[in-house]
C-alpha cells in the first residue's frame, strides 16, 4: 500500500480529489447562498457558483496538485475551464441516466417517462419527485465518472508535462 502511495500519479489523484472536495463545498455553498439568500434564479446562481468552484480548483490544482507542471495561466485556465464544462455536462448526463435507470428498476416512489424526468431535471419543477437516496446515489455515480474525466484531462492536457518539467518531489 505504501509503495502505491509513493507513485506520483496516485499522489496527484489524491490531491486532485481533495481539491475537488473543496470546490464542491464552494459550489454547493455559494449556490445555496445566491439562490436562497440573495434570491438569484437557480440557473444564474448555479453558473456563478460553478465558475467560482472551477477557479478554486484551478488555483489549487495548478499550485499544489500539478505544481511541477506550472505553465502560462492564460493558456492553462481556459483549458481547465473547458474540461470542467465537459465534466459538468457529463455530471448532468450521468445523473440523468442513473435516475432514469432507478425509475426503470422501480426504485422511485412515482412513475415518470424519460422525457418527464429530463424535464424535471432541466426546469427544477417537481423536486419532490426524486427520492433523496436515488438522487444522492446518482450524484455519486456521476462523481466517479467526472473525477476520472477531469483528472485525466488535467493531467494529459491542461497541466501536460513539458520537456522542462521536473518530477514531483517525494
Amino acid at each position: 500500500m505504501l509503495a502505491l502511495l509513493q507513485r506520483p500519479g496516485i499522489r496527484q489523484l489524491i490531491k486532485f480529489c481533495l481539491v475537488g472536495i473543496s470546490s464542491f463545498v464552494i459550489d454547493a455553498g455559494l449556490l445555496s447562498l445566491l439562490h436562497y439568500r440573495v434570491g438569484l434564479p437557480v440557473a444564474v446562481a448555479g453558473t456563478l457558483s460553478f465558475l467560482c468552484a472551477v477557479t478554486n480548483g484551478y488555483i489549487w490544482n495548478s499550485r499544489w496538485t500539478f505544481r511541477d507542471r506550472q505553465g502560462d495561466s492564460k493558456k492553462q485556465y481556459p483549458k481547465f475551464l473547458a474540461t470542467n464544462v465537459v465534466g459538468w455536462v457529463l455530471n448532468l448526463t450521468v445523473m440523468t441516466l442513473a435516475i432514469v435507470m432507478a425509475m426503470r428498476l422501480g426504485l422511485m416512489h412515482t412513475e415518470r417517462s424519460t422525457n418527464e424526468i429530463i424535464q424535471i431535471i432541466v426546469t427544477g419543477k417537481g423536486k419532490s419527485e426524486f427520492s433523496p437516496v436515488v438522487l444522492i446515489g446518482a450524484k455519486v455515480v456521476a462523481a466517479v465518472v467526472v473525477v476520472a474525466w477531469n483528472f485525466t484531462a488535467a493531467r494529459l492536457w491542461t497541466f501536460k508535462a513539458s520537456e522542462t518539467s521536473v518530477a514531483e518531489p517525494v
